[in-house]
């Protein structure tokens, strides 16, 4: 399905002056169509996700028939046209509909609808009939009611009369969501503004996501007038038995706060917000609440748990947290779900991608359970358990080596290193909830299921940011010492990485990210049991809940979920100018690492066809994979049974956002190795600076983003590093000035010899 992006809005919205139709960024707005002619009008349309693809549907409101033959349909390009053939009629009070996949018109209707766009019909003759301008695609689709003013819909009703939601009443419940504490404690407020004591049996509290939900336990009641606190200790039911509410939500600095009565219809819901409160730069000293007390939006707050609200003075919070600015998407923005049938459990969560000795996989994690996928991968996105995956198999803490009735890790991350064993990260133990425990879990695949106990765990929760038990660590990393030699800060000694400084550590790093916060932070992992933090990198999102290292771009993505409206940041690591990685011996130690740069963030919008939703994983096919200049990539959605594994697209373009491609440029070497099982190694060297390859050693032959992803990454750094200074433009445009001087010298000789004859 065609999108357009970029300079799609503004080509919208010189669409929509053009035609008198007015909308509001981000949501179109609903607005009285032109007149129609002889009864025929747009009546609805489909710009996203539709059956099949994008459409659009015509209705005849008048009392005859009308004749379409000759009449043009145009989005907001007047380059994309689809012509109604001749002999096409609209009977009296019937519809019409015309889509991507039936294509019957002399233009045939292939061009889609984007999220700012716009349907236009114009008659025989060229003259607009009728026309509807948009700036967001629809959740539903978009339709013209009775009174010929636009809105979105209900539901999609192609081919049918147009439906829409009857206006949402005004809460009716007494009960409201009165204040809330993020940071550094967590609690929520609630005040029952009736005139009578009232019941809580059932009640539920969730925040962002529909599987973190906390209930009232039964006899549980809140007088007239009064305040009721759930803090962290507050004992409900969590998962159906008896549970702290620590147990069940952190509310995190990117997050919101919902309310449902027994029934499970929302009462009442904070809305988003970004950053946690604070005030004097003290999040101690300040929360989100309503003034008055159960009315109105919330705002910067003192804390008055169990009492009535103190909302802060204009400007006494200080200045607001900037927004999240994003660029669009670097690749195509329609996204498809590829499990309709349920293939995973509810607790959805890690996902990552490995390039095998037969093609690429796809590791896919479950929090609620420590259940593990492997799945086989295809250029074009889709995937398929790998033979005898089909129910996965178990990590294990080691303590529960006897215990099978054991929870487990709560393991939110999953990532395969070099030396070919997963490593899960879990940020607490499933059978204590309340308690953060961030670890890291070294699992072999090839271990005989269904239950397979970590071989080792490295226990990182003294070393990261103390938080909530549900907002710690939600993802974990692998990349090469090849990848970040040179490249990365070591926060230690303030140059570049040295692997030769941490001789216990392996191949690589593991980069693992803190949801509260959105942190990321790169750790070598001693075989001792021992972790030694190199690097603390900050994305500029709110929360981090995914990591994949994209070898083809140089870089780590770092994602989050609709708490930041599903944004994500590229983080490229790169020498400073003049600086790169030094020549390697044969053993892959360094003579001595480089200084380094700090790394370069461009925050990236989620594709538009990618729904906002509590999105987990994330993961990116290596340079193979390639298809039509782009490559896969896959997202996994916590609490969803069906639907939570989604495929889309990313650009396979040689440049790196954030200045990547050049990062080594300046005369500074890259070298990038191209290891076999028994620790050969072959590499390609960086334009004008040193060369040689990184040797892999061992089982590092199955490393994940392989051997083609770096090969084409020094591929792509080679041709670019090497037009530093002058490049081919300019030596071009210097031969002509030489070829152009040369035949006027030439001239100039042969007139004057031709004079002398």
């Amino acid at each position: 399905m065609s999108r357009k992006q970029g300079a799609a809005v503004a080509v919208a919205m010189g669409a929509v002056a053009a035609i008198g139709i007015s909308g509001a960024v981000g949501v179109a707005a609903p607005t009285p169509a032109a007149a129609a002619v002889d009864g025929l009008r747009i009546s609805e349309i489909e710009s996203s996700g539709g059956v099949p693809g994008d459409w659009i549907e015509f209705a005849n409101t008048g009392e005859a028939p009308v004749d379409l033959s000759g009449f043009t349909v145009r989005d907001d390009d007047d380059a994309h046209g689809y012509a109604f053939p001749a002999g096409s009629t609209l009977a009296p009070g019937g519809y019409l509909v015309i889509d991507e996949l039936q294509r019957t018109g002399e233009g045939d209707f292939d061009f889609g609808l984007g999220g700012a766009d716009a349907v236009r019909l114009f008659d025989p003759s060229g003259a607009l009939v009728d026309a509807y301008a948009w700036t967001a695609h629809a959740a539903t689709t978009y339709g013209v009611d009775g009174d010929g003013a636009w809105a979105e819909t209900e539901a999609p009703t192609k081919g049918e009369g147009n439906r829409f939601a009857a206006e949402p009443e005004a809460p009716t419940s007494a009960l409201r969501l009165n204040e809330i504490d993020s940071s550094p404690g967590d609690w929520v407020e609630l005040v029952n503004l009736g005139d009578a004591e009232l019941s809580l049996d059932g009640y539920e509290l969730r925040d962002n996501s529909d599987d973190h939900s906390w209930a009232f336990p039964a006899g549980a009641t809140i007088a007239s007038g009064g305040f009721l606190v759930v803090d962290e200790a507050s004992v409900g039911v969590v998962d159906g038995a008896p549970g702290s509410f620590a147990a069940a939500i952190g509310i995190g600095s990117a997050d919101r706060i919902r309310f449902f009565d027994a029934g499970g219809a929302l009462i009442d819901d904070s809305g988003p917000w970004e950053g946690h409160a604070e005030i004097g730069g003290d999040p101690a000293q300040a929360t989100l609440a309503r003034c008055p007390d159960g009315a109105g939006e919330f705002v910067l707050a003192h804390p008055t748990p169990g009492a009535a609200n103190s909302c802060a003075d204009p400007g006494e919070g200080g200045e607001e947290p900037e927004p999240i600015v994003t660029e669009t998407w670097p690749g195509a923005p329609e996204t498809r779900e590829l499990d309709a049938a349920q293939m995973f459990l509810e607790d959805s969560s890690g996902l990552d991608a490995q390039t095998g000795d037969d093609g690429v996989l796809l590791w896919a994690v479950d929090n609620g359970t420590g259940t593990f996928w492997k799945l086989t991968a295809e250029a074009d996105g889709s995937v398929a358990f790998a033979d005898g995956w089909e129910s996965g198999k178990r990590a294990r803490f080691a303590k529960d080596a006897g215990d099978p009735a054991a929870a487990g890790p709560d393991t939110e991350g999953i990532t395969v290193a070099g030396d070919g064993m997963l490593y899960l990260a879990s940020e607490r133990d499933n059978g204590a909830k309340a308690v953060n425990f961030n670890s890291v879990l070294q699992i072999d695949p090839e271990a005989e299921g269904p239950d397979v106990v970590a071989s080792q765990e490295w226990d990182l929760t003294a070393q990261l940011p103390q938080v909530s038990a549900n907002l710690g660590i939600e993802a974990v990393e692998w990349v090469a010492d090849d990848e970040l030699r040179g490249r990365l800060v070591d926060e230690r000694t303030g140059a570049g990485y040295d692997p030769a400084d941490y001789p216990l550590h392996g191949e690589g790093l593991f980069f693992v990210a803190v949801e509260d916060g959105g942190r990321v932070f790169a750790f070598a992992l001693n075989s001792d049991g021992t972790a030694e933090q190199v690097a603390d990198v900050t994305p500029g999102l709110p929360g981090v809940m995914a990591l994949d290292y994209d070898a083809v771009r140089g870089g780590l993505w770092a994602a989050c979920d609709d708490g930041c409206a599903g944004a994500s940041a590229f983080i490229a690591f790169g020498a400073a100018d003049g600086a790169g990685a030094e020549a390697v011996d044969g053993a892959g130690a360094t003579a001595g690492a480089a200084a380094a740069a700090a790394p370069r963030v461009t925050l990236f919008a989620r594709p538009e066809g990618l729904p906002l939703a509590n999105t987990e994983g994330f993961a990116i096919a290596p340079a193979g994979f390639v298809v039509d200049g782009r490559r896969p990539a896959w997202w996994f959605t916590d609490g969803v049974q069906a639907g939570a594994l989604r495929a889309g697209w990313l650009d396979a373009a040689d440049e790196i956002p954030g200045g990547g491609a050049d990062s080594d440029a300046d005369g500074a070497g890259s070298a990038v190795g191209t290891g076999s099982a028994e620790g050969t190694a072959s590499g390609s060297a960086g334009a004008g600076g040193a060369g040689g390859g990184a040797a892999s050693g061992g089982a590092g032959s199955s490393a994940a983003n392989g051997t083609a992803d770096a090969s084409v990454r020094a591929t792509a750094q080679s041709a670019t590093l090497a037009q530093t200074g002058w490049g081919a433009n300019e030596f071009l445009l210097l031969v002509v000035v030489l070829l152009g001087a040369m035949g006027a010298v030439v001239l100039l000789v042969s007139r004057r010899r031709g004079s002398a004859e």
